[in-house]
């Protein structure tokens, strides 16, 4: 539910974040509405259910009675492991080891996305002018990160190139389930959408 929740609202926030930056449809929306307004609007509420779903998932990382992973995420251990995986990946290899639930390249790149969101939420709400939740005013809570960043200008396009980032490494990402699923034959691709997977016997 959680990774579905983040799937969809980075979606949306894509669609909507492509139109903000560039206004590919002119006039109003039907009651007088204009685009550019729905579009901000439907693009902060993706905000809303992106950083939720994030706040979900870390909690649950720590904290889920099912699987509480926060160890898999040890930086250390990872970067150890990824000449292995990424031999692998590159067809320099057969197989890899096995690891429990993640290998060193998805741990490290949903490490890298926790905190790449944490940064697009952030010059999200520099550049917004707004309340936000309906009790802080966007422009005054977060002016510190448009003084880091140089400003509001550059805060914009710090927020567009994060989000090219992120794009790229969810293409990596499902080139990499992709490509496990069909030589392990274990149905990985599939168990995004049906939440199972195939588990080789062992003899």
């Amino acid at each position: 539910m959680v990774h579905w929740t983040i799937t969809l609202a980075v979606a949306v926030l894509t669609l909507t974040g492509f139109y903000i930056h560039w206004p590919f449809i002119e006039g109003g929306a039907p009651g007088g509405v204009e685009v550019m307004a729905w579009m901000r609007f439907v693009h902060f509420t993706g905000a809303y259910a992106l950083i939720l779903g994030l706040i979900v998932r870390v909690y649950l990382a720590f904290a889920s009675h099912f699987d509480a992973d926060w160890r898999e995420f040890s930086l250390w251990r990872n970067l150890r492991s990824v000449p292995d995986v990424l031999a692998y990946y590159l067809f320099l290899k057969r197989s890899h080891r096995e690891y429990r639930r993640y290998n060193p390249l998805q741990a490290m790149t949903y490490f890298f996305w926790l905190w790449l969101i944490v940064f697009l939420s952030l010059t999200g709400f520099a550049v917004y002018h707004g309340k936000i939740f309906g009790i802080l005013s966007a422009p005054d809570s977060f002016r510190w990160v448009n003084d880091l960043l140089g400003g509001e200008s550059y805060t914009r396009i710090w927020h567009y190139l994060a989000m090219w980032l992120f794009l790229i490494t969810v293409a990596v990402h499902v080139y990499m389930a992709a490509i496990t699923s069909w030589t392990n034959r274990d149905h990985t691709f599939r168990s995004i959408f049906t939440g199972y997977k195939v588990k080789p016997r062992r003899a």
